[in-house]
């Protein structure tokens, strides 16, 4: 079924089973969990999951909010909540450790999971991840969310996406498909999104808060970076060895989309260097406990 029932949320996903043969060199033995940024969906997915269904057993979901998902009975919607449903899910329809890739807000859903639940994160993609950014950033944010909150809420929206979509040779057709995905979510609900993953308690959105979370992440990652100050800051914090953190220039901000060929070899580069554990029945679709223990819960903070 596309949607699951988890606690707080009734959740959308895609679950892609691995290829019949599960033997050839490029074979995975985890499987793989897709996780959206700001206002989008499973949908930004479209170059990933066909390349990635090919060597393992493949989801997406559409976080609270977002998609088809809809919006979250309690109204929050901040980086812990949206973390604590990744953790439910994975727990509930995986039943045991995943790669994470994340795009912008998605990476910083999936960092607080890696840093919190160690047990449930093999290993984590963060393209041009929204996490560590300028501490002077925030009065243009707030000043961005008040006007999410206005009467051009819609305007505001489509030009914010607009900005970010579009690099020096982005397609039209891209930059569109933003324009249109922003529209998705009701005014109040987008808003209360965008406010909440930038000023909850639990953000990472900026590089003070983000600093000790990101430290924590036990975990090899791979970090596709626009941002050159971003890239500094993940460098700064990986504990693994196998880490590495990649610039990007001549892109906009999705670029999954925009780059699809070079974002999938890049991460079956990386992938193809890491050491992963034997298959096991998650990696076909078999769910079940976890096994490990929750070393580090992830909290459910009230916004103040």
């Amino acid at each position: 079924m596309p949607f699951v029932d988890l606690p707080e949320v009734r959740l959308f996903h895609v679950d892609h089973p691995p290829p019949a043969d599960a033997s050839h060199p490029g074979a995975l033995t985890l499987p793989t969990v897709l996780v959206h940024g700001l206002w989008d969906s499973a949908d930004t997915w479209l170059h990933q999951l066909p390349h990635l269904r090919t060597r393992c057993r493949t989801l997406a979901v559409d976080l609270r909010g977002h998609g088809r998902t809809g919006p979250a009975a309690d109204g929050e919607y901040s980086t812990d909540r949206h973390a604590a449903d990744l953790a439910a899910f994975v727990e509930r329809v995986v039943g045991g450790p995943v790669v994470l890739v994340g795009h912008s807000m998605g990476a910083s859903v999936a960092t607080v999971l890696a840093a919190r639940r160690p047990d449930l994160v093999h290993a984590l993609v963060a393209i041009d991840p929204d996490y560590a950014g300028d501490d002077d950033s925030r009065a243009r944010l707030r000043a961005l969310a008040e006007a999410l909150d206005g009467p051009s809420a819609d305007d505001t929206a489509v030009r914010l996406a607009a900005t970010l979509a579009e690099g020096p040779e982005t397609p039209a057709h891209l930059v569109e498909r933003q324009r249109l995905a922003v529209l998705w979510p009701a005014p109040g609900t987008r808003a209360r999104i965008f406010r909440h993953n930038a000023f909850h308690p639990g953000s990472v959105r900026f590089l003070p808060e983000a600093e000790a979370v990101l430290r924590r992440r036990r975990q090899p990652v791979l970090a596709l970076h626009r941002d050159p100050a971003r890239l500094r800051a993940d460098q700064r914090s990986f504990s693994h060895p196998d880490s590495k953190a990649v610039p990007v220039t001549g892109a906009g901000h999705f670029l999954h989309q925009e780059l699809p060929a070079y974002v999938n070899a890049e991460i079956d580069r990386w992938l193809a260097t890491l050491r992963l554990p034997p298959a096991g029945p998650t990696a076909s679709g078999g769910a079940g406990p976890a096994g490990a223990p929750q070393r580090d819960p992830v909290p459910h903070r009230k916004e103040q």
